[in-house]
């Protein structure tokens, strides 16, 4: 058995549902705010941030294999450091973010 928060997880229990906000905040703060309350009112148990930089996950560099080749893409022709750097969560969110998810419990 595993202990999360007040939560027993193992083979006899309840499933723990965990929710991904990712990059769906569009760099707004109140959108990810709202996004923990939308999660809270779901009934999910934890919420999983990504965290990381543009520079932490590739570099910024302008070459065919650091960017998105296919044609079809939203992001065609955008580079790899493009899409992380929009995408990334601050890490200045994180005690908003857990305060709200701690008051949304």
């Amino acid at each position: 058995m595993v202990r999360i928060g007040d939560r027993l997880l193992g083979r006899d229990s309840a499933p723990f549902v965990i929710a991904e906000m990712s990059g769906n905040h569009n760099q707004s703060l109140d959108r990810a705010l709202a996004i923990v309350d939308a999660i809270a009112a779901t009934g999910a148990h934890a919420l999983k941030l990504q965290t990381y930089t543009a520079d932490t996950m590739t570099l910024d560099v302008d070459h065919p294999d650091f960017a998105i080749g296919e044609a079809n893409s939203l992001w065609a022709g955008r580079t790899l450091h493009d899409l992380y750097d929009e995408a990334h969560t601050p890490w200045e969110w994180h005690a908003p973010i857990f305060e709200r998810a701690r008051s949304s419990a």
